[in-house]
């Protein structure tokens, strides 16, 4: 475990100077960590094996990590914002999300017909798809301290999108699980499973946003 967790701090020192090199070039930083992270982990270089990725203590750093980068995310969904963006904001943040989640199911639907995978599996991708990751957006801003239209209207729709995205992943997964157990999962279970994550985020997101 030793070994494993040196590895680990040196990958991260190769990716921070990874960034300090991107940098200089007038690039993001986080480019140079994604890179170092592609080329080190354990489907190349694999001095950051996979043996780490699935320890436990590795996935509970994890974990803390994207609650620090969602409390981040959090201060930036001001209402005020929002309300000023209005209907355009939520416009583009419904098409372009909704707009993946079709045409991402409506590709692996045709492909999971040809090849004779249930199709159902194909709105589980869709769901998959709309996974994004603000943390680059929000990387990009605070290195670069941007300050503008597009900042004060790229932030919110990130987490916009990712609220939108939760809502469909977890509404099809509902779905697809009573389909797989043969419908031994009851309907009364089904809005639990969508809107209870939700619901438990917004009021955990509510709690920091007081703090």
């Amino acid at each position: 475990m030793t070994l494993n967790i040196l590895y680990w701090i040196v990958t991260l020192v190769i990716a921070f100077l990874a960034g300090k090199a991107v940098s200089k070039a007038k690039l993001p930083a986080i480019l140079g960590w994604l890179i170092a992270g592609m080329i080190f982990g354990p489907n190349a270089v694999a001095l950051l094996p996979q043996e780490v990725l699935d320890a436990a203590w590795y996935k509970t750093i994890i974990m803390w990590m994207q609650c620090a980068f969602g409390l981040m995310l959090g201060t930036e969904l001001v209402w005020k914002k929002i309300k000023n963006y209005g209907k355009a904001l939520a416009i583009t943040t419904l098409t372009q999300s909704l707009g993946t989640f079709a045409l991402v199911s409506l590709i692996f639907g045709i492909v999971f017909q040809c090849i004779g995978v249930p199709v159902y599996l194909a709105f589980a991708f869709g769901g998959i798809a709309l996974a994004t990751a603000p943390a680059p957006a929000l990387s990009i801003v605070s290195e670069f301290h941007t300050k503008g239209p597009v900042t004060d209207t790229l932030l919110p729709m990130a987490v916009l999108d990712d609220i939108v995205g939760i809502a469909v992943f977890f509404t099809v997964n509902a779905f697809v699980a009573r389909t797989v157990s043969g419908g031994s999962v009851s309907l009364v279970m089904i809005p639990v499973m969508i809107f209870l994550p939700i619901i438990v985020g917004a009021i955990i997101g509510l709690i920091a946003g007081v703090l």
